[in-house]
């Protein structure tokens, strides 16, 4: 239930911060600040105050978070006040007209108290894993001396965290199985989808590490088997979370093979849409994961609107294709290019 502002006021504090956190969980942002401000900030206590901050900083207002919290009485920062504040630090670290090493300075210190206040493993979870997402780590690396509590617990929280990943990869692949695929002319010419055709390019082809091992590992398969892995990529990443997805992830690796698989497989008005992206980014849009992380902050910062809109437009291009059809035409007509026979593992 969404209360009005009225039914709102009318509501204990404890209530109101009930129907807060309820509204937090279905990601009601302008609803919980209009609520919030509905009444004088004399009136809400020290729980619903750092909701409040929460919320600015879920609408990309720290510096009104960090005011907000500061209302909060001393003796009611608890670890979760800690936590949040340090996000409006981590956030204002991004920020071009801000100093980073000012703001990572006091990220950690704001970390460092949530952290020895509570011995809760989802607010610690939270507050280690804002130091990855902020990519702190590096920083703090360089810093332990000055945040040994800190530092002591983050790096044992990234070591038990890589345990894990490495125990998941090693059960992984000890369930994968070899298999024997055999894609001849005749199947492709019968072909309804290209999910078979691209099967074995999804398991044996690596984007996830360097460009050199990304064309290493598909040295075995042809140009165009490789621009067709590159476009599944990008309609799947585009249509899920748009073009900020697909350069954030892994998958920006293959824009260059997106870009030549359009013009190849004669599709030149999704060439045209995704190179005027390219062109706002510079024309050119590095292979390298981090750097492309880098590329899309400095363009958010330097014109967050203009960015935003430039992607959205390009995005909703692509939400209007349905299906395979250019793809599946270009296949059929050239089907001596997507054969394979060979083993590959999988699931």
């Amino acid at each position: 239930m969404k209360p009005t502002k009225e039914e709102f006021r009318k509501l204990s504090n404890e209530e109101k911060l009930k129907c807060i956190q309820n509204l937090h969980t279905y990601y009601d942002r302008e609803l919980i600040l209009d609520l919030l401000l509905s009444e004088s900030l004399e009136n809400l206590d020290s729980k619903l105050l750092s909701e409040l901050g929460r919320a600015y900083n879920n609408n990309g207002k720290y510096e009104e978070a960090m005011a907000i919290l500061d209302m909060v009485v001393e003796e009611d920062r608890d670890a979760m006040w800690y936590y949040r504040y340090a996000y409006s630090h981590s956030e204002l670290a991004k920020n071009l007209n801000y100093d980073f090493e000012t703001q990572a300075r006091n990220t950690f210190e704001k970390i460092e108290n949530a952290v020895k206040l509570t011995d809760d493993e989802e607010i610690r979870r939270c507050c280690f894993e804002l130091i990855a997402m902020s990519r702190f780590e590096k920083t703090l690396q360089n810093k332990k001396e000055n945040y040994p509590f800190l530092s002591e617990h983050y790096f044992e929280y990234v070591s038990q965290k890589n345990k894990k990943i490495e125990d998941t990869i090693a059960l992984a692949k000890a369930q994968k199985k070899k298999i024997y695929k055999k894609i001849t002319i005749e199947d492709i010419q019968n072909l309804e989808d290209y999910w078979d055709i691209i099967d074995p390019m999804l398991q044996i082809i690596n984007i996830y590490d360097s460009y050199e091992d990304y064309i290493r590992s598909a040295e075995s398969f042809t140009l165009e088997q490789r621009y067709l892995l590159a476009l599944h990529w990008y309609f799947a990443e585009v249509n899920n979370g748009g073009h900020h997805q697909f350069f954030y992830n892994s998958t920006g690796i293959v824009w260059e093979d997106v870009l030549n698989g359009f013009k190849h497989f004669k599709m030149p008005e999704f060439a045209a849409n995704f190179q005027k992206v390219i062109d706002y980014c510079g024309g050119s849009i590095s292979l390298d994961r981090e750097e492309r992380w880098n590329m899309l902050e400095s363009l958010e910062n330097k014109n967050e609107e203009e960015f935003f809109k430039i992607l959205d437009e390009a995005d909703d291009f692509i939400y209007k294709y349905e299906g395979e059809e250019n793809e599946l035409n270009y296949i059929k007509a050239n089907p001596e290019k997507f054969v394979f026979e060979g083993e590959y593992e999988r699931f």
